[in-house]
């Protein structure tokens, strides 16, 4: 092994990612996107264009929005080759022309199956990708006629990653640690598909040799190669798409590669639930409803349809409703409606692609109210006046059913170890969501606030998996 040797860990997360590099001597991240508030970390997000133009991270989300605001959506039908047998759901024919005794049993008639597809997007926006893995049926896609498979979408966003790693090394880089979830899906099937998905992903970036580590215990490294007195260690990971926690026991020694060999892992647990499912709560409780989802329409005081609303939730979706039949019908309905004012903000928010804008200042919000009482959701353009507040109690009440989720893949992870709550010296934390104050309130109650341990939210992951790509 030489002096200059160096070792790298991949950090691949739902909504961030993030690479570090390991020395032997020290680890630190390496910067990834300069567009982006914190450029060690890199927004898992693919824009493709209309050109094959391949767009990643930060400026991805900037040109998606750029080239869809206010942009009307242009539909055609098209034939799909396909004949269907028709359906006839209204009764028989009755005329006094028809004869029964005429028409041949044995002949079906047929229609063209037909779709209609848009004619002008000027891009396709991927978020996200990692929840998908574990999708069986997911496959592929195809992007203005060229199929993609998910794997290769992936691998478009680990290309910056591959090339700031080769940067950094002087030379092709082509043995990294991977981390990943505890598990990707609840189904062991799908945990498996996912991982054999996420290699071959690596592989098309150009990365030859991948081995996994799962993520927790990565970060459980990063801190425990730093002290040298025995300790037992928990760490909860709760990032864009899943909570992952893993319990670790390491005896006393000097140095990381004693530390390592020392130590022992008592548990793993996760679940497939983290910050993104906060942000919905938030949006569906405290937006939704100044855009008009319990409004009222129409003669018969009819409801909002809901399939609208869920649609939404995914703010690259918002686009696909912005065609004449959606606005005519959002028009009359705010016509007829006991609130209008909402229903003109939901087609403002629409027809100019505000919902990027609303997702990133909902998403500013819950992280504010780690440092304060309460904040303001505020978003005016044009139509859209929302100037709304957040209350942290409020906000706990809203994500409790998530939080339930949380607790009980923490209690989990105790149970398998054996152990009790007295028996962990320290709980690590790290993930944004782990910054949530209702999520700090509940390991606080459970283990006291002095074992609590903030670590890098974004990279800390990725350094440990730099620290085990040299010692394990």
């Amino acid at each position: 092994m030489g002096v200059n040797t160096l070792y790298f860990g991949v950090d691949f997360g739902t909504t961030n990612s993030s690479v570090a590099v390991y020395d032997g001597h020290r680890a630190w991240a390496l910067p990834l996107d300069p567009e982006n508030d914190l450029p060690t970390s890199l927004p898992s997000l693919l824009y493709i264009s209309r050109e094959n133009e391949k767009i990643v991270g930060r400026a991805a989300a900037d040109a998606f929005i750029a080239r869809n605001v206010d942009r009307e959506v242009k539909t055609k039908q098209v034939d799909l080759g396909v004949s269907v047998e028709a359906y006839v759901g209204a009764e028989p024919e009755k005329s006094e022309v028809f004869n029964p005794a005429l028409v041949d049993p044995e002949v079906r008639h047929a229609v063209r199956a037909r779709a209609t597809i848009e004619v002008n997007a000027p891009g396709r926006l991927f978020q996200s990708l990692k929840s998908l893995l574990r999708q069986p049926a997911f496959k592929s896609t195809e992007v203005f006629g060229t199929p993609y498979q998910l794997e290769e979408l992936v691998s478009y966003i680990l290309s910056p990653i591959k090339k700031a790693v080769d940067g950094c090394a002087g030379h092709a880089v082509e043995t990294v640690v991977f981390g990943r979830p505890v598990r990707f899906s609840d189904c062991d099937d799908e945990n498996r598909i996912a991982e054999d998905r996420l290699r071959t992903a690596a592989k098309l970036a150009g990365f030859k040799n991948v081995a996994f580590f799962l993520e927790p215990v990565g970060a459980c490294v990063e801190y425990a190669v730093s002290v040298e007195e025995k300790q037992c260690l928990m760490v909860v990971d709760i990032g864009g798409g899943t909570c992952d926690v893993c319990i670790m026991e390491f005896q006393g020694g000097s140095g990381p590669e004693q530390r390592l060999a020392e130590s022992r892992i008592l548990s793993v647990a996760g679940t497939p639930v983290a910050g993104d499912a906060l942000d919905r709560e938030i949006i569906r409780n405290r937006i939704f409803p100044l855009l008009g989802s319990k409004a009222r329409y129409g003669p018969s005081n009819l409801p909002m349809p809901q399939y609208i609303y869920n649609q939404i939730l995914d703010w690259q979706n918002i686009y696909k409703f912005n065609n004449e039949e959606m606005i005519n019908w959002l028009l009359a309905a705010e016509a007829f409606s006991n609130c209008p004012e909402g229903l003109r903000a939901l087609r403002c928010l629409i027809q100019k692609n505000y919902g990027y804008l609303v997702a990133r200042e909902v998403e500013a919000a819950k992280k504010r109210l780690s440092e304060v009482e309460s904040t303001h959701i505020t978003v005016q353009r044009d139509d859209i006046q929302i100037d709304d507040i957040l209350v942290r109690e409020e906000f706990s009440h809203i994500i409790e059913y998530t939080l339930g989720e949380m607790r009980e893949c923490i209690l989990e992870a105790e149970q398998n170890a054996g152990i009790r709550p007295s028996d962990i010296n320290l709980v690590l934390t790290t993930g944004g969501t782990c910054l949530v104050p209702a999520i700090r309130a509940m390991l606080e109650e459970r283990y006291g606030a002095g074992k609590l341990r903030s670590r890098d939210s974004f990279t800390s992951v990725a350094t440990g998996l730099a620290v085990v790509a040299r010692y394990v």
